[in-house]
């Protein structure tokens, strides 16, 4: 009876850390957390909000503190990353040719998701400072 040979033992990689495409892949899934948080927050935030001044004044006290402040930049950069790859990934899905229509140009697709991104996220800047009532 023979045996089968078998491969020496490989060193492992590193796994996602080894590899940009796994690193940005595992990045990316892992900000569906920091959504989760994002929108824990948000909730908390209007729930305070509905509650009076003084849940108010304490939100703001809690979010304007420096830890506040460190992690809603980690979270605004966590969700920036998710919605930079979101729109990246998003352009390739419609350049598909169907029957006699050709496909939109992937670059054109991109910078008019881009454009759309910015103009949406300046129009809810506005809206909520309070700038156009």
């Amino acid at each position: 009876m023979s045996s089968t040979p078998t491969l020496a033992a490989r060193e492992p990689d590193g796994w996602w850390t080894g590899h940009p495409r796994y690193r940005n892949y595992v990045l990316f899934a892992a900000t569906g957390i920091v959504l989760s948080i994002v929108n824990v927050i948000i909730l908390l935030t209007v729930s305070a909000a509905a509650q009076g001044a003084a849940a108010w004044a304490r939100v703001l006290g809690v979010l304007g503190s420096p830890l506040g402040l460190l992690v809603s930049a980690f979270l605004l950069l966590a969700t920036l990353f998710f919605a930079i790859r979101y729109l990246r990934v998003g352009a390739k899905i419609p350049a598909v040719r169907l029957g006699p229509i050709p496909a939109p140009n992937m670059t054109l697709v991109l910078v008019l998701q881009f454009v759309g991104f910015i103009t949406v996220s300046l129009a809810v800047i506005v809206a909520l400072s309070g700038i156009i009532v």
